[in-house]
């Protein structure tokens, strides 16, 4: 009796082993069994490696500048004078860079507005008036159609003339200026002086009607002898830097002739 209930036992535990067997098998073929433990558990759908939605174009450069900043050919921020003075990175030509202008300094004379200063050698001095002289870039040296031209004049001025007169002087002299351009850009003037006399500053930016992007810098000071100084410095906007160069061999050099 014992040895049916043994045999009886076992037959049903085969039976049962059988069934669990036959059940697993089938859940398998159906695709519903549990995964490896050694597989990754998703956590999102990815997309080459990214998740799912995520937009790589999110990354790039939108291409804007900060208008209050100033950047230099290379796109660091630089400032001019006291006060930052933006210079335009579209000035600069892409995708070939430009080559660097390079300049021998030599000294000029200029005795119909009595003042003597260093400046690129072989510009052509054109004495236009008893307080005015222009220098400019002989053509052998122009670059993209544009000669850089330096304007220097001493304008008398009344007694009580004083730094707002020429604040505001210079912002008229660049109104006028602006006339003559497509579009227009000027920026906040800077204080600084120039043969040790206190005056103000502005660069500018203006695009004629051929497209032709011209940039330039106006600094008045006021002499001690109720004189109005003017140093203007015009140039190929794609050659800026270049030529604030010369702007700055002037303003370290000027001096009256002794």
């Amino acid at each position: 009796m014992k040895k049916k209930l043994v045999l009886t036992a076992l037959l049903l535990a085969a039976a049962l082993l059988l069934c669990a067997c036959a059940a697993i098998e089938e859940n398998l073929n159906l695709g519903g069994g549990q995964s490896s433990p050694l597989e990754a558990i998703p956590t999102a759908q990815t997309i080459n490696g990214l998740p799912a939605g995520y937009d790589p174009a999110s990354e790039e450069d939108d291409g804007t500048f900060d208008v209050t900043a100033a950047y230099d050919s290379y796109g660091n921020i630089v400032y001019a004078g006291a006060t930052p003075i933006p210079i335009d990175p579209v000035d600069m030509p892409t995708p070939t860079p430009r080559p660097t202008l390079t300049f021998t300094m030599a000294d000029y004379t200029a005795p119909n507005v009595g003042l003597t200063f260093k400046c690129a050698a072989g510009y052509v001095m054109n004495e236009t008036g008893r307080n005015t002289i222009v220098l400019t870039e002989p053509a052998d040296q122009v670059v993209d159609n544009t000669p850089c031209v330096i304007t220097i004049t001493k304008t008398a001025v009344n007694q009580g003339f004083n730094q707002v007169n020429v604040k505001e002087e210079l912002k008229t002299f660049l109104a006028q200026l602006g006339g003559g351009y497509k579009t227009w850009q000027t920026y906040n003037a800077a204080s600084k002086k120039m043969m040790g006399a206190d005056g103000y500053y502005n660069n500018y930016r203006g695009v004629l009607e051929d497209g032709t992007v011209i940039r330039g810098r106006v600094h008045m000071v006021l002499l001690s002898n109720n004189t109005l100084l003017t140093v203007h410095v015009r140039c190929d906007g794609w050659y800026n830097s270049d030529y604030m160069k010369l702007y700055d061999s002037i303003h370290n050099s000027i001096k009256e002739i002794k």
